[in-house]
């Protein structure tokens, strides 16, 4: 990222990072980079102005839905789309060879953006992001399948100590319990917190019990907002007008699932929070714990 970095600084192009990326290595002493928007007008608009769009390691951008009347195509007709490395090339030798054909003097450093002090106030995805960068250990990993709740999560997170960002990459849900197990076990001695959505945690939920059984360091935070948001946002995005059979479908609160009891009946300990306050309190005691830890969080 280094280097990339590098050569958007002497060349002046903008950086941006696909939506969904396997695996980022970020926070303090690390160069940062925005990703595409997930929403297709926003990054439609992002991508509005571009003349020259080069690939290194990425695929074309494109809408992950299609919208009735609307190109799912993201750059615009009149942008010139090259690739530098396909995914499956050696990217770091490419970023090199464009460098020394720009001259591409090295930069300033990575930028270092302050970390946020531990926020107050109401449940929201900025102050759920600027609460985890705030008091998330050195080299945490954070696996990320918060879906709807989390698209702003990424950006304020800047200013978090060093650690690396785990994305599902594909349309599938399900994805974030079983990748925090593995990453625990990839990486004793890190702490694994994951922010979950509860409606694709119900995918997954064995995942929990490996936790139980290999005493993995994992701190799993559920999203708790009892629906599937993002099918909601899409039935609004196409101008479907749903009615209640078929918002029904989409709704996870009749009865309401209980991850704290869920989480209990495998060995994990957890609580349910309903503040900012509650959830700082409880992710700072799951990070100085050995062992798995969930909280149920109210959103």
């Amino acid at each position: 990222m280094s280097l990339a970095k590098r050569i958007a600084d002497n060349s002046g192009c903008t950086l941006l990072a696909e939506f969904t990326n396997g695996r980022f290595q970020r926070g303090r002493g690390h160069a940062s980079v925005a990703r595409m928007p997930w929403g297709l007008d926003q990054a439609r608009a992002v991508l509005a102005d571009t003349r020259h769009l080069v690939l290194v390691g990425a695929r074309k951008p494109v809408a992950f839905f299609a919208h009735p009347g609307k190109p799912r195509q993201l750059w615009p007709d009149t942008c010139d789309v090259q690739v530098l490395a396909k995914p499956d090339q050696d990217i770091t030798e490419a970023l090199h060879q464009l460098a020394e054909a720009l001259q591409a003097k090295p930069g300033a450093g990575p930028d270092e953006a302050p970390r946020p002090e531990v926020p107050q106030g109401a449940i929201t995805p900025d102050s759920v992001a600027r609460l985890l960068a705030a008091v998330m250990p050195d080299q945490a990993i954070i696996v990320d399948e918060s879906v709807s709740f989390g698209r702003g999560l990424f950006s304020a997170t800047v200013g978090a100590p060093p650690h690396d960002w785990l994305h599902q990459t594909g349309g599938s849900i399900g994805a974030g319990l079983p990748l925090a197990t593995g990453a625990a076990v990839g990486a004793p001695g890190r702490r694994v917190i994951v922010l979950q959505a509860d409606g694709s945690a119900m995918y997954t939920p064995q995942a929990l019990w490996t936790q139980a059984r290999e005493r993995l360091d994992v701190t799993t935070i559920i999203l708790a907002n009892r629906k599937y948001a993002v099918l909601t946002g899409e039935l609004a995005a196409v101008g479907a007008e749903a009615g209640p059979q078929a918002l029904g479908m989409i709704d996870i609160g009749n009865p309401d699932l209980n991850f704290v009891k869920l989480a209990e009946t495998m060995g994990i300990e957890a609580v349910r929070a309903e503040s900012l306050a509650r959830l700082a309190d409880l992710l700072v005691h799951s990070c100085s714990r050995r062992g798995p830890f969930l909280i149920e969080l109210v959103i």
